[in-house]
């Protein structure tokens, strides 16, 4: 059995940045999806992207929405801990941060976080092993998952080709 890879490069976030690659697909009414939101569970996944999670959760909060902050418990590969979390000041940007050991997943969490869970009208989920671990547990709640489709059973589930970034709305 092999690990998923097909990770973003560097030159490959520089050309992104630049539009010289192809936008995110967006699939769903994602924009009007998060506008409607007032409480946001916001599950983080690499390290490397919190500094940029924290401008997409400053946006949220200038919108009006609150937002709570789920990282790993350290250390989890190279998965968003506490550390960095205060490292970019989320501290200061969100409600709260909880962490979990492992993968977020209702039900089997502490009663702290999943009272968070119920409370929150959106949940957005980094990654694919969020994507993976929360794929129908959701019980109808509405959730965006950001990821890159770095495996062919991902990219059947979701209809599109592997290297493919999908920002996805799902009820």
């Amino acid at each position: 059995m092999t690990v998923p890879g097909d990770a973003f490069s560097f030159q490959e976030v520089n050309r992104i940045l630049k539009g010289k690659k192809p936008s995110p697909l967006l699939i769903g009414d994602v924009f009007g999806t998060a506008q409607r939101a007032t409480r946001i569970l916001y599950l983080t996944d690499n390290a490397g992207e919190i500094g940029l999670d924290s401008l997409l959760i400053a946006t949220f909060r200038e919108m009006g929405a609150t937002v709570n902050l789920v990282v790993k418990e350290d250390p989890f590969f190279e998965d968003a801990t506490m550390k960095d979390a205060i490292f970019f000041s989320m501290d200061k940007l969100v409600g709260n941060i909880s962490t979990v050991n492992g993968f977020f997943v209702p039900g089997r969490t502490t009663s702290r976080l999943s009272d968070i869970f119920k409370k929150s009208d959106l949940v957005i989920a980094k990654g694919t092993g969020n994507y993976e671990a929360l794929r129908g547990e959701l019980g109808g709640k509405k959730i965006i998952y950001l990821l890159k489709v770095k495996c062919k059973p991902i990219s059947t589930d979701i209809g599109v080709p592997v290297g493919t970034f999908v920002v996805k709305v799902e009820k």
